[in-house]
């Protein structure tokens, strides 16, 4: 009897064993179960969906706030694509735009807030500035105008609000390439506005500089969704480079000639037909400049007509 317990328990180790080895044979204990590698991925895909569906809800809600817009991207960005962060900053911009005519519109009818920036407003709005002004209505109007994304301009004495695309630089390391290089190019136009009371705030090299990334967002962005935005940009541009502004004409008043300011950074800038619409124009203008001696006459008036007419 004992012997027959003991063979008994050897058979049992031995069972045992081969079971053991036969599982090292066939390479070891089994992999983690597909599903519960997938399931961090699932659940991480199903919290995108859910945040922008939440984001979709907001943006639909009636007055949303670019205040609002702002904070949700703030909240929640590090959990979605830079496709979908893309997509919120381009609403957050479009809320903006839309909302920006009746800010422009209450600080048109508002005389008090003109009457108080003129006073003694420099160029920022300030904590202590806000803080300082005693008519609590136009306060809460130039607290609302920075908290939601505005600053405030000034052209032939008059103040108003344009958006503020600085701000944008904290989103840049979060979205799509495109957007980032929209990003760039529009913290570039708030940073220094262009034209301002007729004459161009910048030098004519700074024009051609801002028009060629332009023209190459063009080229390696064309399926953005900012395309069309940076192609009238660009064009606003063409019309900088062909006439200059009123007050800073491309070619003086006096004598027809071309400004010795801008002649130069003309002609030492390098323009390839092959990088878009505005370098060919460019390059066709300073051929049609040379033959008629840097002189504004038929022939260039109405080449930069033509040019600006057909721009694409």
């Amino acid at each position: 009897m004992i012997h027959f317990k003991k063979k008994t328990v050897a058979n049992v180790i031995i069972l045992v064993l081969l079971t053991f080895l036969s599982g090292c044979a066939t390479g070891g204990p089994k992999p983690i179960n597909e599903s519960t590698k997938q399931a961090p991925v699932e659940n991480a895909v199903s919290k995108e969906s859910a945040i922008m569906d939440e984001f979709n809800r907001l943006i639909h809600k009636n007055n949303v706030t670019a205040e609002e817009i702002s904070k949700f991207i703030n909240e929640n960005m590090a959990a979605v694509s830079p496709k979908n962060v893309s997509a919120m900053i381009i609403a957050l911009e479009k809320n903006q735009q839309l909302n920006l005519l009746k800010l422009q519109d209450k600080f048109a009818d508002k005389d008090a807030i003109q009457k108080t920036l003129a006073a003694d407003y420099r160029d920022e709005l300030t904590d202590s500035y806000l803080n300082g002004i005693q008519d609590k209505t136009v306060r809460d109007v130039l607290i609302a105008t920075q908290n939601n994304g505005y600053k405030i301009e000034t052209a032939e004495g008059f103040y108003f609000p344009v958006i503020d695309y600085s701000l944008y630089k904290k989103y840049r390391a979060n979205v799509t390439p495109d957007i980032a290089a929209y990003i760039d190019i529009m913290v570039v136009e708030s940073d220094k506005t262009p034209v301002k009371d007729a004459a161009l705030m910048i030098g004519w090299e700074e024009v051609l500089r801002r028009a060629e990334n332009q023209e190459r967002f063009i080229k390696e962005y064309g399926s953005s969704a900012k395309i069309e935005d940076v192609k009238q940009l660009l064009k606003r541009y063409l019309a900088f480079s062909l006439y200059g502004a009123n007050n800073t004409p491309l070619f003086s008043y006096e004598d027809k000639k071309m400004v010795p300011a801008a002649k130069k950074p003309y002609l030492e800038a390098a323009f390839n037909p092959n990088n878009g619409s505005f370098s060919k124009i460019i390059n066709e203008y300073r051929a049609v400049l040379k033959k008629n001696d840097y002189k504004l006459t038929k022939e260039v008036d109405e080449y930069r007509k033509k040019a600006e007419a057909e721009f694409r």
